[in-house]
């Protein structure tokens, strides 16, 4: 909530008007004063966009937040604008102005349509009531980006493995042909080592693990990687 702002009878371009108003009422009732110049930076370079508007929702001020949102409604112009126009440039199918004064505020949520869809994401708007001295009162809106979480990394077993660190190199190297189901000798020939060098590796790798089995092995050292790294290993390799 916005106390003690009151609407300048000529508003600055830039909304300075507006801000100084509001770091004002904010340094008198706060411990530490807070100046005029940070609250117009906060307001600036905030990521969440933010109009003000007055009592009739028309939009006093906006920042560049909220502009790149709506400016990326193709034909959109950058003059003055009333509230439930900027909402409906959000992508939020608009509700009767009767409503959210009756309210007090409202919530919705947009995609900003027109195939500009955020990255997967959503638009959450939020049109809050404030009043502040001498019955001064106003809407605020705000606009946050709110886009998909990324899917976790998808990889194979043979990935995982290799990234054990569990594993010296050349167990890494044993355990990747025992995955694939390569016996003792296959194994010796293709690293160039004896037959019993490659039992005595196998044997540390299971004991290490504690599995029954090379297929519990394989089980064991990719769900291990996979906690310590929030991978998503396939059902099917």
């Amino acid at each position: 909530m916005i106390c003690g702002l009151k609407w300048p009878t000529r508003m600055a371009p830039n909304g300075e008007s507006v801000i100084s108003a509001i770091a004002q009422r904010t340094a008198a009732t706060s411990l530490e004063a807070v100046s005029a110049d940070l609250i117009h930076a906060a307001f600036s370079h905030s990521s969440v966009g933010i109009a003000l508007c007055d009592a009739d929702f028309a939009v006093r001020v906006r920042n560049p937040a909220i502009e790149r949102l709506i400016a990326l409604v193709p034909g959109n112009g950058t003059g003055a604008l009333h509230g439930l126009t900027l909402i409906g440039l959000l992508g939020v199918e608009v509700p009767p102005q009767a409503e959210i004064v009756s309210r007090g505020g409202w919530r919705g949520v947009g995609d900003l349509g027109l195939g500009r869809k955020i990255a997967g994401g959503e638009v959450h708007v939020t049109v809050e009531a404030f009043r502040g001295e001498n019955q001064a009162s106003g809407w605020l809106i705000t606009a946050r980006e709110q886009t998909a979480q990324p899917a976790l990394a998808v990889v194979t077993e043979r990935q995982l493995i290799a990234r054990s660190e569990k594993l010296t190199p050349r167990e890494r190297e044993v355990m990747l042909a025992l995955q694939e189901g390569a016996g003792n000798k296959a194994i010796a020939l293709r690293l160039g080592i004896s037959p019993r060098t490659v039992e005595f590796h196998r044997a540390r790798i299971l004991q290490r693990f504690a599995a029954t089995s090379i297929v519990d092995l394989v089980r064991k050292v990719t769900s291990d990687v996979k906690a310590s790294m929030g991978l998503v290993v396939p059902s099917h390799q």
